[in-house]
């Protein structure tokens, strides 16, 4: 059984998962959720690879 720290552990780490993608398609709670059914770090992966590129022009 998985400790109750490590579970906290997780839950932020989606959390911040979650902030950073306030912005995107999905928003806060889609990549929340998201990274708590696959893994946040798999959902920040996705997160810098689908990241637009900003325009300086």
């Amino acid at each position: 059984m998985a400790s109750p720290l490590l579970i906290l552990f997780y839950g932020v780490l989606c959390a911040i998962v979650g902030l950073l993608g306030r912005k995107s398609n999905v928003g806060f709670a889609g990549i929340f959720v998201l990274s708590l059914l696959f893994t946040p770090f798999l959902m920040a992966l996705v997160l810098l690879i689908t990241r637009p590129r900003s325009s300086n022009s």
